[in-house]
């Protein structure tokens, strides 16, 4: 009866998509090929697979689905299951593109009816978790998923729409760093996100691998932050030696619940498999690490540790460090890429972007234009255009 009342109201007042609301529809699974996922940010019932959801805590994580739909009043509904979702903290919202056309600050509901589709024809929507609204519970443990992640179980289309298979591009980046490179503003308008953009049209997929509060070894999300730091080392002695800690180290985990970004050789992959290996590796930490009083000599340690095992778990990919736009631990990073060129000399895919003092400076000022700490929306417009083209000449050279 309720349909039928339906049927009429839509006949007698025109409203839109009435006919479609009642259609019979179908589920674009997790694992099918439409899909197409930011390399190295997700996970799923199975490893780093699985047929019944994905799931990421990384902000700055995408994927893009396409079909052919066949109604000229399309429907979608993108499905999560939202069972790990906790009172205790705001769950984040998420943004989404429909045939180009963006819609964000997006609750995370169990159901979302993607709105903006118009006509029959091939239609790709792209999903970006937006931010993290309370950065805690999202690491896990072992066999432990965590809590604060989006976990997305597949797209409801038209029934008669048909998958449309793709493929991710074989190059990619993974771009890493603290709360300044997990997102900045909640528009998705940080500097990493704007880097990642640029890589797209440059045919990259890229994974936004960025923590608050996290440093080459202080730990992130909230204090005292159950994410471990990029490469935990200890006891060492004036920058050299120590030990490595791989328990309290993420460089080669996704997260928590044995989930390793490395494949059966020790490389990183993009999905899991070999020679999924990176073309770039872009890295800006050392704030959290000054800001935090970390231990100096373990933080130079750390990084020249750490460049070492990044080659030679990528070993053709182009390594940029950022310098810190407060140019914390600028000397310290300086002095470890340079020991890192004059202990391998053969190796010349290692290079720093270092947007200088006067950055700092303006960062420092009261009321400066380009924010404080963490940069406006402007400030992190003006620092990735002065990234961008830096970044292209490596990677193009």
């Amino acid at each position: 009866m309720k349909q039928t009342l339906a049927f009429i109201l839509c006949l007698l007042f025109g409203l839109p998509n009435c006919f479609a609301a009642d259609a019979a529809l179908m589920t674009i699974p997790v694992d099918s090929p439409a899909f197409v996922y930011s390399p190295g940010n997700w996970t799923g019932d199975t490893g780093r697979a699985g047929k019944v959801f994905r799931q990421t805590w990384n902000p700055g994580a995408y994927f893009r689905v396409t079909w052919e739909s066949k109604n000229p009043q399309p429907v979608a509904k993108l499905r999560l299951d939202i069972s790990t979702h906790q009172p205790r903290f705001k769950t984040s919202p998420l943004a989404y593109s429909i045939d180009g056309i963006w819609k964000s600050n997006i609750p995370p509901v169990g159901e979302i009816v993607i709105e903006g589709i118009t006509g029959a024809g091939r239609h790709e929507l792209a999903v970006y978790l937006q931010q993290t609204s309370t950065a805690v519970e999202r690491w896990g443990s072992e066999g432990k998923s965590g809590l604060n992640v989006l976990r997305i179980t597949g797209l409801s289309v038209d029934a008669d729409s048909a998958p449309v298979p793709a493929t991710p591009e074989r190059k990619w980046a993974i771009i890493t760093g603290d709360s300044i490179t997990e997102g900045g503003a909640s528009e998705l308008a940080g500097y990493s996100h704007l880097v990642g953009q640029a890589l797209r049209t440059l045919h990259y997929e890229y994974c936004q691998n960025a923590c608050g509060w996290s440093g080459w070894i202080n730990k992130g999300d909230n204090p005292p932050g159950d994410v471990p730091g990029y490469y935990m080392i200890r006891n060492s002695t004036n920058g050299v030696g120590g030990q490595y800690d791989d328990a309290a180290s993420r460089w080669n985990k996704i997260d928590g619940n044995n989930h390793s970004l490395l494949d059966s050789r020790g490389h990183i992959s993009a999905y899991g498999q070999a020679d999924q290996e990176p073309s770039l590796i872009m890295i800006n930490y050392g704030t959290n690490d000054i800001l935090h009083k970390s231990n100096p000599s373990d933080v130079a340690a750390s990084i020249t540790q750490c460049l070492a095992a990044l080659r030679a778990s990528a070993p053709n990919a182009q390594i940029i460090i950022i310098i810190p736009f407060g140019q914390y631990c600028a000397r310290e990073l300086k002095d470890s890429v340079d020991a890192r060129k004059k202990a391998s000399p053969a190796d010349t895919k290692i290079a720093i972007i270092d947007l200088g003092a006067g950055v700092a400076k303006n960062l420092e000022a009261p009321n400066g234009l380009m924010g404080g700490l963490h940069p406006n929306d402007r400030g992190h417009a003006n620092f990735a255009a002065a990234i961008i083209p830096q970044m292209t000449k490596l990677i193009e050279n």
